[in-house]
């Protein structure tokens, strides 16, 4: 199905309103939300228990793209992790801490699955992305230099919250909050446009001023965070990016890619007293006691996942020395210790089936190519870093959106309407239906 027999949606400034409105909520501290009995329902996550049954109505119809494997993976993940809750804390609780992730997880993926479909609204949502990523350095560099935390306590005052927590400064820098609740996610948040501005905007033009300027003010908002997995999901897109720069024009250049990375960890593994994931951890934290928090959680929690390989311990506490934390910052291990390995296959064969599938497709115009990198690169770099840091609350919800948004590259076929140059600012709004 091709974007010209899409049916309309309404829109602002290009991007689907319930794009919009989905990443509004995402960038309200967690302050700004309704508790309603056990459940704490923030801004974006009403926004998405409003739109889940249209959605699904919508996907099951088939007016926005054909149902795929991919889509049986999301759903499939999301009815297994809502298992492994039943039989953590039974029916009632299984289904309350179940019923929010379904929401939270096949939502997010939902919405970038049926409302970005073409490379229209890939664009347009590039760019209002990295507009929004560049227009809070407005905020976040006064609040590096002076300690205020301007736009997170400005609105969680105003909503009666907490301001935001203290954390030690890095490199002579406040980390920066930004509008969320912690550095890492507004860091994360802020590398996750690094592509979309080099490819999407820059159009890898060095030469295009403008473009690269957004670029780098992208990566000075992933600096201002002074957090190590923010920084990683930058290094990683950036690594990528040259390596398609330097060997676009050489066919196999990806499995010369992954090639070198199975050397790299061959030779690591035989050279080195440590294991390949200690030697990652050590060099991509900011200190060697975050190192080697990082590597206890990696033991401990692995050891738990053989212990509960099916449905894993759902919200129950994890085997570890009495004074470490609960919090497990390593999202893919944490999926498998909460939800079980079956849950964690289906969510990285999600991910990694719809980067094989996207790129195996061949002939497609040069601006589609970019959008297909912009996409990837930016899954690849969160994709790494996960490995450091837990995703979690906007953060989750932003990673699946954008699994879910490179879905028109599946099948959307290039045509009059997708291959024409963006829209002008001026016939981006039109009204239409909400969905």
């Amino acid at each position: 199905m091709t974007s010209t027999t899409l049916p309309r949606t309404r829109r602002l400034f290009g991007v689907p309103v319930v794009v919009v409105l989905l990443f509004v909520g995402m960038m309200l501290p967690t302050s700004v939300s309704v508790n309603l009995g056990g459940l704490r329902l923030s801004v974006f996550r009403m926004v998405l228990l409003v739109m889940f049954i249209p959605m699904v109505l919508t996907l099951l119809s088939g007016r926005r793209g054909r149902l795929t494997i991919f889509d049986a993976l999301v759903f499939g993940h999301a009815g297994w992790a809502l298992l492994a809750l039943i039989k953590w804390g039974g029916l009632a609780q299984g289904i309350e801490s179940g019923g929010i992730y379904i929401v939270e997880f096949v939502g997010a993926y939902l919405v970038g699955r049926l409302y970005i479909r073409s490379y229209e609204d890939f664009a347009a949502f590039s760019r209002a992305f990295v507009m929004i990523v560049v227009v809070m350095l407005i905020f976040t560099i006064p609040e590096a230099l002076t300690s205020v935390h301007i736009l997170h306590d400005t609105i969680a005052g105003v909503m009666g919250g907490a301001p935001a927590p203290f954390i030690e400064q890095r490199m002579g820098l406040e980390r920066t909050f930004g509008p969320f609740d912690h550095p890492i996610l507004y860091g994360v948040f802020s590398a996750s446009a690094f592509s979309m501005a080099y490819f999407m905007i820059a159009e890898k033009r060095l030469t295009n001023w403008g473009g690269m300027a957004q670029v780098l003010g992208v990566a000075l908002a992933t600096f201002m965070s002074a957090s190590g997995g923010p920084y990683v999901v930058l290094m990683m897109q950036g690594f990528v990016a040259i390596w398609e720069r330097v060997l676009g024009k050489i066919t196999g250049r990806w499995r010369m890619l992954f090639g070198l990375f199975g050397l790299i960890y061959l030779a690591i593994d035989l050279l080195s007293n440590r294991s390949p994931f200690h030697v990652f951890v050590t060099y991509f934290t900011f200190s060697t006691t975050s190192a080697y928090n990082r590597i206890l959680i990696f033991e401990y929690g692995t050891a738990e996942v053989w212990r509960n390989p099916i449905f894993g311990l759902g919200l129950g506490d994890w085997i570890r020395p009495v004074w470490m934390s609960d919090s497990m910052d390593n999202f893919w291990l944490l999926i498998a210790v909460r939800y079980g390995l079956p849950a964690w296959a289906m969510m990285v064969s999600l991910m990694i089936g719809m980067l094989i599938v996207v790129g195996k497709r061949r002939n497609l115009p040069e601006h589609w190519r970019r959008a297909r990198h912009a996409w990837a690169f930016t899954l690849f770099g969160i994709t790494v870093a996960a490995a450091t840091v837990h995703l979690w609350n906007a953060l989750f919800v932003l990673f699946i959106f954008l699994i879910g948004s490179g879905a028109w590259l599946i099948d959307a076929k290039p045509g009059a309407a997708t291959t024409a140059k963006p829209i002008t600012p001026t016939r981006r709004l039109i009204p239409a239906r909400l969905f």
